[in-house]
């Protein structure tokens, strides 16, 4: 059994059932103090076991993957009641893939990219969200989508997945099913555990 294939098949009935989680996931990490941060991000492509998450290099979560604090990223279906818990490597995204996809991103979302590098750091303090929205508009005036080049600090990272927990709450009966998958030379092991 293929937790991934799994997940993919899942992801696309998400989609067909509008559920708001189809395209996310839910990124934790913890830094060498141990402080840990979640956060809700984009969950761009699954392909075989590699998960992809484009993410600024002005963010503190870059910082933190960048140091090598640990991390698991969720992966929730709630209109299935299904959960998956992915752990694994990570390994920044080639520049041409980012640029590739950095031109399929909605308009206001590439705006945004060239903010962290005019206006400040993402997570960074301003004074009011009208700083933000007036640097967007000035932008606007001087740059249109056509000339808009990626930024530097636009990147990405891959989750090569080694270990995948999956939890289904949905069964009739109201006992719920867990899995555990451990990838090995190339194949994945699975093991029923106790929910």
């Amino acid at each position: 059994m293929d937790p991934v294939t799994n997940i993919t098949a899942d992801r696309a009935q998400a989609r067909k059932r509008n559920d708001t989680n189809a395209d996310v996931c839910f990124l934790a990490l913890s830094d060498a103090e141990g402080n840990a941060s979640v956060r809700t991000l984009v969950l761009r492509d699954i392909i075989d076991n590699v998960f992809t998450l484009f993410i600024n290099k002005s963010s503190p979560k870059w910082r933190i993957i960048e140091a090598g604090g640990t991390h698991q990223m969720l992966i929730w279906y709630s209109t299935m009641q299904r959960q998956y818990r992915v752990s694994g490597e990570f390994r920044e995204i080639a520049r041409d893939t980012i640029e590739r996809n950095w031109l399929r991103r909605p308009i206001a979302s590439k705006y945004l990219d060239h903010v962290y590098e005019d206006l400040g750091a993402q997570s960074s303090v301003i004074e009011s969200r009208e700083v933000l929205t007036d640097k967007i508009n000035q932008l606007k005036k001087t740059m249109s989508e056509d000339q808009m080049q990626t930024p530097a600090l636009v990147s990405g990272v891959e989750l090569i997945a080694n270990r995948i927990e999956m939890l289904d709450l949905g069964k009739e009966d109201r006992i719920h099913e867990r899995r555990v998958f451990h990838r090995e030379n190339g194949l994945w092991n699975v093991q029923v555990i106790i929910p």
